[in-house]
Parts: structure tokens; sequence; C-alpha cells
């Protein structure tokens, strides 16, 4: 199967992944896999779990469930937790498929985010100044392994367009 039918969405919390994975896969008619969702079914832990987990607990999770999903039959589109680019094996993973960076700026990451659920538990503690420091840390990895970043606008339905536009012009 051609690697440019298994897309994972990168980027940090707030950037869209579900919203826009779940809007291209209903338009081009393929599998579409969330993140927060899956771990729940395959792994057994529920939202609160995952919330609860202690980070490093959680990353190893969210890292395997990024090769796992990745075995599932293409075409798919899933979103990937955004730390999983903190770790140089799942970069090498996300380069060999089709990863596209959904960027926005830091000022909508810290609006988006909100203090609860799955990966929010530093938020907790630490409030903005963690998503500043995560987002900067992050965006070069994003860059470094993603086919394309997408910057996105206020629309998803034009991000979405552009989105899906870029997936066909690859099948």
């Amino acid at each position: 199967m051609h690697s440019a039918q298994r897309v994972v969405l990168i980027g940090p919390m707030g950037a869209g992944k579900t919203t826009l994975g779940t809007a291209v896969a209903k338009e081009l008619g393929w599998a579409y896999f969330d993140n927060d969702g899956e771990m729940t079914k395959r792994y057994h832990h529920s939202q609160a779990e995952l919330s609860a987990m202690p980070v490093p607990e959680l990353h190893a999770l969210e890292s395997r469930y990024l090769a796992d999903v990745l075995k599932e039959d293409a075409p798919l589109i899933t979103g990937a937790a955004a730390s999983v680019v903190d770790y140089p094996e799942n970069r090498e993973l996300l380069k060999s498929i089709t990863a596209i960076y959904l960027r926005i700026p830091v000022e909508q990451v810290i609006a988006r985010a909100g203090g609860t659920g799955v990966g929010r538990q530093a938020l907790a503690e630490n409030g903005t100044s963690i998503l500043t420091e995560r987002y900067e840390r992050r965006d070069p990895l994003y860059k470094e392994c993603a086919k394309l970043v997408l910057e996105l606008g206020n629309s998803p339905e034009a991000d979405t367009k552009k989105l899906a536009d870029y997936l066909r012009a690859l099948s």
C-alpha cells in the first residue's frame, strides 16, 4: 500500500487534528482513527484513566498507538498525540508515511488547549508556559517529519478542502 494512503496528522493540542481528520476522511471515503478514542478501545483505558496517567506512561502508550494504527488497512487518516515527535523512533516512522503538520500560532494553541483531558496533565501544574515551551521545541520536529506543513486559517472548511486536495494529488 502506498505510503500516501497512510496519513498521520501531527501538531500541537488544539490544532484541529480530530476535526480535519474526520472531515477529510469522510470526504475521501477513508477510515479515520481518533487517537484518544482508539487508545481507550485498544488498550482498555477510560478517558479519565488516560487523563490521569503519568506523562511518561502516557507518552509510551501514544507511541505504541502510532505504530499499531499504521498496521491497519489503508487508506487511513489518524491524528497523533502532540508528544510523538519527542522520540526519534516516532520521527522516523512519521517520515516513512505521509505526516501532515497542522500548524497554528502558539496563541491559538493556548486558547484552544483547555485544562482537562488526555495529554493535559502538565497544564494543571505549569499553565500556559508549558504550552509555549512545547510549541517552540516541537515546531522544528513537526516540520522535520512532515511531507506538508499546512498553515491553518480561520475556516475549517477551507482547511479541509486544502488537505483533501493535497491528498487527492498524491493518490
